[in-house]
């Protein structure tokens, strides 16, 4: 099957008019001159298979009940609290070429959704592993290509989970490794284990600048977002308006800056609350500062409101959003970017929307687009990859056991993946192709 790339994605979002959208393909800077971008991921370093032996391989070219020669079906209800579905062999249906697990909205085995997953028959050591899949095209939907020991371990050795990708809509990769056999408890009594989770967008720009056409007067402006994860605001700028136009939202401001009513001393800000699990403040989406930055509550809508005592005259909204990867393989890349979000200003009797902004149309969507999701395994490191191009580097303290491979659609709660909406009914993970390499002598 081919790979097709959508071509743009937002450097800078501006000349945008008021209660009018801009074209999320390209974009027109504040200059006036159009930019495009491709979205395709480059690294620093890529995989070179002319060093590696292809040693098995599933390409899904069989009809759908060869199948069940080499991989197995859960067939019945999901143990997990987290998920909403149980998943079936039904669910799990090959299709010209591709296995499709699909998602239906129906109850049964007690549960309100069904989806479809696999594991192998077979079990895999060390080498470099590789697979060809779309997301599901919804929120609230986790596309899962992961390892798992299904046959047990030895004594002595550890129960792990290596997540190659437990993707998100619409172009989030989730990567983590768990240690299931060594527990915890924490303070409040949860029995946990190790985990090293992390959300990668890897295409995408941080900054956002609107500009409006027409000036605007308002006592209160906020953004929302059904981001699956927190979403990360280091600066959040409201600017009167500037014929001289505006300074670039990843620099300082400069001392001939517009004024920025963010830093009013009248602004009251408001949000969806804290990540408890970092060191971050409500007010560090506001303080002047780049190197700080709110970090949101993990679930539900997230949003961020600025209200003040008198009307503002506001001719510009500007932010950056998401967390700069500082060291490794991806350094300089920003994760967690938000996914879309809605800007508004109340006109004192209304909310009326500015920017309405999805990073499906505008970076790039995981459900409409065929991407490869790698994982190099030695005794030594975990190495993913993305289209072939290595973007995080793990040490591995913990598999040296064999695995499975799983694949396997899931409806998550809590918001996990985003919002769980009828949108989800029909949707499905789609997969091209599996391949396992061994390194050549």
């Amino acid at each position: 099957m081919k790979l097709y790339l959508k071509t743009a994605f937002a450097v800078v979002i501006a000349g945008f008019g008021f209660n009018t959208y801009a074209d999320t393909h390209t974009y027109t800077d504040t200059q006036g001159n159009q930019s495009a971008s491709s979205t395709q991921f480059k690294g620093k370093k890529s995989i070179d298979l002319s060093q590696w032996q292809l040693v098995w391989q599933d390409e899904f070219n069989y009809p759908d009940k060869q199948l069940d020669k080499n991989w197995i079906s859960q067939n019945g209800p999901t143990e997990n609290p987290w998920v909403y579905s149980s998943r079936w062999r039904e669910n799990a249906q090959v299709k010209e070429g591709v296995l499709h697990l699909k998602s239906i909205k129906e109850t049964r085995g007690g549960q309100d959704w069904t989806t479809g997953n696999v594991w192998s028959k077979r079990t895999f050591g060390y080498g470099y592993f590789e697979a060809r899949f779309k997301y599901a095209e919804a929120y609230g939907t986790n596309n899962s290509f992961w390892f798992w020991p299904k046959q047990g371990v030895d004594e002595g050795q550890k129960a792990c989970e290596i997540d190659i990708n437990e993707g998100h809509y619409p172009n989030i990769i989730n990567t983590n490794v768990h240690n299931w056999t060594d527990k915890y408890t924490l303070p409040n009594g949860r029995i946990s284990h190790s985990d090293d989770q992390k959300h990668w967008t890897l295409l995408g720009q941080p900054d956002h600048t609107i500009e409006l056409k027409q000036a605007i007067k308002a006592k209160k402006v906020r953004l929302t977002s059904l981001n699956p994860a927190s979403i990360h605001i280091s600066e959040f700028r409201v600017f009167e308006p500037s014929s001289a136009g505006y300074p670039s939202a990843k620099d300082d401001l400069p001392q001939n800056s517009p004024l920025n009513h963010a830093l009013s001393a009248d602004t009251h800000l408001t949000t969806n609350g804290v990540f408890n699990k970092l060191p971050s403040k409500e007010e560090f989406a506001i303080d002047g500062k780049l190197n700080t930055r709110w970090v949101s509550e993990k679930h539900g809508q997230k949003w961020l409101q600025l209200e003040w005592d008198t009307p503002k005259n506001i001719g510009a909204i500007q932010f950056v959003n998401g967390w700069e990867q500082e060291y490794g393989d991806s350094q300089g890349i920003y994760r967690n970017l938000i996914s879309d979000y809605v800007l508004e200003y109340h006109n004192g009797k209304a909310w009326i929307e500015l920017k309405k902004y999805q990073a499906a149309e505008a970076v790039a969507n995981f459900g409409q687009e065929y991407h490869t999701y790698g994982l190099e395994w030695d005794q030594d490191y975990f190495k993913f990859y993305f289209d072939g191009e290595l973007f995080h580097t793990m040490r591995n303290d913990v598999c040296f056991s064999e695995q499975t491979i799983l694949f396997s659609l899931a409806i998550l709660k809590a918001d996990i993946a985003g919002p769980v909406t009828d949108a989800i009914d029909g949707t499905s993970m789609k997969i091209d192709w599996v391949r396992y390499y061994q390194r050549k002598p």
